[in-house]
């Protein structure tokens, strides 16, 4: 009787707490990092998503779930978990994943535009491009229809070997709800140049540059001429005035610019 009484007088054990400030502590285009204040006793946290038909049980405070779809929203709650009892459910906290880096061609400095393709969705019309690592932003170009371009010639901002972050914008770029998308790093690479030995008896100049680009040769501070390079970058030609202790300067051009030069003294 002693015992049956004791058992009828035992409470059932207590829920446990309500986890507080559920958050956001990282988003990508594809997985979402959330993070709560630990719960005082509790043994695990069940974590629900909207794209999961059961909870998933967390053993820390923390969790990152990978593998979701881009641009696409997901609610989620949590709950702590406690000697077989779950107490409430958090707050609803939803979050939307971002774009996926856009790819972009190889960019020369002097180039006209960046160029790239980003997510052909109705709501990116926009994207931006930052120096590496920043927030914020220098330019905004378009995305029409999945094709990305940034102007940037001319641009104070776009310097030789400078170092940029290019994201594409889902949503207007005008109004505080759009969100910017994971970066593609670029480099606004100087044009390839070489200059092969010259002697000057021979007037011959030779070397190799970008595929089908130009290159501009001088003799002495004077420009002489400028050569169109074959489809895989050779450049060759004669060159009148050189004797022996010539300064030649090959110059590549990219648009207007000349950014990348080499020399070499003719023998």
């Amino acid at each position: 009787m002693t015992c049956q009484k004791a058992l009828q007088q035992t409470k059932p054990t207590a829920h446990p707490n309500t986890p507080q400030n559920f958050r956001i502590k990282n988003v990508t285009d594809i997985s979402i990092t959330y993070t709560w204040d630990k719960v005082d006793g509790a043994s695990y946290y069940l974590l629900y998503m909207s794209n999961r038909t059961a909870p998933r049980a967390v053993f820390s405070n923390e969790i990152t779930i990978d593998g979701l779809t881009f641009a696409t929203v997901y609610d989620a709650r949590v709950s702590a978990f406690r000697r077989g009892q779950e107490g409430a459910q958090s707050e609803l906290l939803t979050q939307k994943t971002l774009l996926p880096a856009p790819t972009i061609s190889r960019f020369l400095f002097g180039e006209t535009y960046i160029n790239g393709t980003a997510v052909d969705l109705p709501s990116v019309t926009n994207c931006r491009i930052y120096r590496k690592g920043e927030s914020t932003a220098l330019l905004t170009g378009t995305v029409t229809a999945g094709v990305l371009r940034i102007y940037v010639l001319n641009n104070a901002n776009i310097v030789a070997d400078g170092q940029y972050d290019v994201r594409a914008i889902d949503g207007s770029p005008n109004v505080p709800t759009s969100v910017v998308g994971m970066p593609t790093t670029i480099t606004a690479e100087k044009a390839k140049i070489t200059l092969n030995p010259v002697v000057a008896s021979s007037g011959v100049v030779s070397g190799t540059t970008e595929n089908n680009g130009q290159v501009r040769i001088s003799v002495d501070g004077v420009n002489k001429t400028v050569f169109t390079a074959s489809a895989t970058g050779a450049y060759s030609g004669s060159i009148s005035g050189m004797v022996a202790g010539s300064v030649v300067k090959a110059e590549a051009k990219v648009g207007s610019i000349f950014p990348s030069y080499v020399e070499r003294v003719a023998t």
